[in-house]
């Protein structure tokens, strides 16, 4: 029972912390992963050899398989809607807006280890993109977008390429207006790496 225990207990901690990956960068995930993964490993290892030999352990063996399904697929789940195909892809230093060609998006803001992962769905309305959702943070502050043309090119290395960029995904309010950062009142524009609706 204690083992059982065990097990439930870093499986499901694990288990958390994978699902909180996918939203939430943590620059120490890597040492939970290991803190709790190991232990785990090694328990239920265990329990399999014992399985093997004494035939018993049936209902810890149960429910260490069971968590491992659960992680296994929490981490299927969220790969396949990141690596799903890219119809728009927009990225700027502290995070990118990825809208995938099955209507989903997955948009990630803020600041280098502290950033936030958002996962939803997009409409097309004429030339815009229009989001599940009415905000994202204090950067992200709309849930309209649109690709406007930019008067200068700029270079961009994107999976170890060159890009010229001429596009820029922006923030537009009900009106159509391009949204600023309220405490600089800056453009907040994210260079446009992949846009699949001129193909």
């Amino acid at each position: 029972m204690k083992i059982k225990i065990i097990l439930i207990l870093l499986g499901s901690l694990f288990a958390f912390t994978l699902y909180q990956s996918y939203h939430y960068d943590n620059i120490f995930q890597v040492f939970i992963y290991a803190l709790l993964g190991i232990p785990w490993i090694i328990i239920f290892g265990k329990t399999i050899v014992k399985l093997k030999n004494t035939k018993s352990n049936y209902s810890t063996f149960i429910v260490g398989l069971l968590i491992l399904i659960l992680n296994i697929g929490i981490s299927i789940f969220y790969e396949t809607k990141v690596n799903s195909e890219t119809l728009i892809k927009a990225q700027i230093f502290g995070g990118y807006a990825d809208f995938k060609k099955n209507g989903d998006y997955v948009i990630i803001s803020g600041s280098w280890a502290s950033r936030t992962h958002f996962y939803g769905t997009y409409e097309l309305i004429d030339s815009f993109i229009v989001v599940d959702r009415d905000n994202f943070d204090d950067v992200l502050t709309t849930n309209r977008f649109v690709i406007r043309k930019s008067d200068t090119l700029e270079k961009v290395i994107y999976k170890d390429k060159n890009i010229v960029v001429d596009k820029y995904l922006i923030q537009i309010d009900k009106n159509g207006n391009e949204i600023k950062r309220e405490y600089n009142q800056l453009n907040y524009r994210l260079p446009v790496l992949i846009n699949k609706l001129e193909n």
